[in-house]
């Protein structure tokens, strides 16, 4: 496996996965830690992962895949399991909250059924534990999450597969989840977007004065096709009281951006456009998936998100959020 970006971890998580599936993910990156601080279980190595401030051991047949110094590794296991040790900034100090956000970013949003919660600890820290199943790539993988809260840094240590093999691999997991500790520094996960304060920036936001609605979308997403007629027909009566930017997201065809517009009239409506090609601004924005819409005021402060399909009514709601209605 290439070295990953682990930022956008829901990517991550399906990418790992089928890599595994596909019999890829020679080991990169990482060393065996010095560190004998502690007892590690009988046939386990100790990883030491100090580029991101972790340290723990991998059960036998575990393997490091890719990394990335600021949010995360990823490691490829037995039976095409994959791991993935994560850190993002916390979205507030409550455990809860936090969890719920991982998750989501984890299954694009779809979330985990047939969960089981139980409280537990992470780094002798307190966490919460959610196994269940979730669906990828038109299958239904297995899920196993510890979530914990650490200063401004929300952490996730995660087994994802086969559910009957994640559910074979539970006790190794568990043992390899109690070995994980913070040592050292630790990063500064990046910043993303937050409801009151000024809305990550980039040229094309930059380049617009005034209220601005941001609609990221897809050419494959049916529901963007519901709703992009609906901001185009509000902005048009709005005489200007604020400007449409789209953003084509989530593994798109570029290519296939005006020829969408055109179909359905409102090239025009939406001619500020972004290509965000590497996902840098869906990871900024928190993005789980499209449609989702950011509503930021006259100063590019973001006001309100709405996460799925707009409706008449949200629209409206977001619109005077941001004082442009």
């Amino acid at each position: 496996m290439p070295r990953a970006d682990v930022r956008f971890i829901g990517t991550l998580l399906a990418a790992a996965l089928l890599t595994a599936a596909c019999g890829g993910g020679a080991s990169v990156g990482g060393r065996a830690a010095a560190s004998t601080a502690r007892p590690i279980p009988a046939g386990f190595t100790r990883y030491d992962g100090a580029q991101l401030g972790v340290e723990l051991a991998l059960a036998p047949g575990w393997n490091v895949a890719g990394t990335d110094p600021q949010s995360g590794i990823s490691f490829n296991g037995p039976n095409g399991l994959v791991m993935l040790v994560h850190v993002e900034q916390a979205v507030s100090p409550d455990l809860d909250a936090n969890t719920a956000v991982l998750l989501g970013e984890l299954t694009h949003g779809s979330g985990v059924s047939k969960s089981l919660r139980a409280a537990a600890k992470l780094a002798e820290r307190p966490a919460e534990k959610i196994s269940g199943r979730f669906p990828a790539a038109g299958m239904t993988e297995g899920i196993e999450a510890y979530v914990m809260v650490e200063s401004h840094r929300a952490w996730a240590v995660v087994l994802a597969g086969a559910p009957d093999q994640v559910d074979a691999a539970r006790s190794d997991f568990d043992r390899m989840v109690g070995t994980f500790r913070l040592v050292g520094a630790r990063p500064s996960p990046p910043a993303r977007a937050t409801v009151g304060l000024p809305a990550p920036t980039f040229p094309e936001l930059d380049r617009i004065k005034g209220p601005v609605v941001i609609n990221f979308f897809a050419t494959w997403c049916p529901d963007c096709r519901t709703e992009m007629p609906l901001m185009a027909r509000r902005a048009a009566s709005s005489h200007g009281r604020f400007t449409l930017l789209g953003v084509d997201c989530c593994s798109d065809s570029p290519s296939g951006v005006p020829g969408f517009l055109e179909g359905m009239g409102i090239r025009n409506d939406f001619r500020h456009l972004a290509y965000d090609n590497d996902g840098h601004l869906g990871r900024a924005y928190g993005l789980l998936g499209p449609p989702t819409t950011a509503f930021l005021d006259g100063d590019h402060v973001l006001r309100q998100v709405v996460i799925g399909s707009l409706t008449a009514a949200t629209l409206e709601q977001g619109l005077k959020a941001a004082e442009a209605a």
